[in-house]
């Protein structure tokens, strides 16, 4: 099969990309309004409801943990008999949540309905999503269906983001939450109707293949690799999951601290936002850029300069409190630092033990993800406090960014790269 196309031997538009807009949707209504959209609310919820910014922000928290024990146990269901159930159900649980939300009169609610919330983002969004995508696409296209995902997620998310702003603004905050609840709701019908676990079920080859026009290799390279049991023994995978959870510490800091630092540093909050709109716009073209390094050079080029760049907009972050011109340097950094997450940490381990577990191997990633983001922001606020300003801090998540790149140009150096002899 090509290693890249829209059709597939067929001369059909190739099933996979109809997974990539699914997954898209998905991540974007559902991930995107569990995680990204929650500045949205904080002022509104807190206000209404006499709460302290730090006893609702704990919701954060209940759902990020409670999402780590759930990928710890259906990581082995995401198969092709259970996946799309699971979805399914996890979607209907994540509607409940959001319709306790919209209910909720008190803290307490926000912590209970924040429980089922955390189980929906661990068995619906990113650890399936991105699994279904890389069982559609062969190594030579993988980094760019991937980037294409969270291109098209982006997309959603701006549009989501701006929606809710207009609905809370007019309508409040309880409008919001009813909103995302029919998010999630639309976003369980297009599971329902396009996931298919791999093109083997639909009879045709998968496209990113290295070995192009052999249907039966191709369908042999599914099942090589290192066996999780062997790899999980491995000091080397330890410290990739490490570099996962450091990497998603720091950028959850960034999610819910890089508006209040802007403004601290004299933007007013208008500007912060708009400068935050305008990343993700630029973010579109610099995430398929990095997919496309991935898949026609070597990894460790986007795995070291994507983290290298992130490291530098957390140091842009923290000369803020110099000079503003520094955003300049956050901003620019910024667009091709964040896919040290999403695009870099779910091919790092098919890099170093082939496709055999893969779905344990992104469950674990994802539960080493969920940790970073259970107490980054967190963590953050606290040194925040600690120190009086955000200068520090940031500088604290520049070097923690600097040691991820190290890891990552260890772990994909030639000597690490599997090849199907090792199986």
């Amino acid at each position: 099969m090509k290693s890249f196309s829209f059709k597939d031997e067929n001369g059909k538009f190739y099933y996979g990309w109809w997974i990539v807009l699914a997954a898209s949707i998905v991540t974007g209504f559902v991930y995107s309004g569990i995680v990204s959209v929650t500045g949205a609310f904080m002022l509104p919820v807190t206000q209404d409801l006499g709460l302290s910014v730090t006893a609702y922000s704990f919701y954060l928290t209940i759902s990020s943990i409670t999402g780590i024990v759930t990928l710890a146990l259906i990581s082995k269901y995401l198969n092709e008999r259970h996946i799309k159930k699971i979805m399914i159900i996890a979607g209907l649980i994540g509607v409940i949540s959001f319709l306790g939300f919209a209910m909720a009169q008190n803290v307490w609610m926000f912590y209970i309905f924040s429980i089922p919330q955390g189980f929906c983002f661990a068995a619906m969004t990113m650890t399936p999503c991105q699994l279904l995508v890389s069982n559609w696409f062969g190594e030579k296209a993988k980094g760019r269906a991937i980037a294409a995902m969270l291109t098209i997620m982006n997309l959603i998310y701006i549009g989501e983001l701006n929606l809710l702003n207009l609905i809370i603004g007019n309508m409040g905050w309880r409008a919001g939450y009813l909103t995302l609840a029919a998010c999630v709701a639309f976003s369980v019908l297009v599971a329902a109707k396009i996931i298919v676990w791999s093109p083997e079920k639909k009879g045709i080859s998968r496209v990113g293949d290295a070995d192009e026009g052999e249907l039966a290799k191709a369908q042999s390279l599914v099942s090589k690799g290192i066996d999780f049991r062997v790899a999980i023994r491995k000091p080397i995978t330890w410290l990739v999951l490490l570099s996962c959870t450091l990497a998603v510490i720091a950028s959850s800091s960034i999610l819910q601290h890089a508006i209040p630092t802007m403004v601290v540093s004299g933007f007013s909050p208008t500007q912060a936002t708009g400068i935050i709109s305008a990343l993700s716009l630029v973010m579109i073209v610099t995430g398929p850029f990095i997919g496309y390094i991935c898949d026609k050079f070597r990894l460790s080029i986007a795995a070291v300069g994507s983290a290298l760049c992130f490291a530098g907009s957390a140091a842009g972050l923290s000369l803020l409190s110099v000079s503003k011109n520094a955003v300049v340097i956050y901003a620019v950094l910024y667009t091709f630092g964040v896919a040290t997450v999403n695009i870099i940490s779910p091919l790092l381990m098919n890099y170093m033990y082939g496709e055999k577990d893969m779905p344990r191997f992104i469950g674990y990633i994802n539960i080493f993800i969920a940790v970073g983001g259970a107490f980054g922001a967190a963590g953050l606020a606290a040194l925040y406090e600690y120190f009086g300003s955000y200068q520090i801090p940031w500088m604290i998540m520049a070097g923690v960014l600097v040691l991820v790149a190290v890891i990552r140009g260890i772990s994909t150096s030639k000597n690490r790269k599997y090849t199907p002899d090792e199986s």
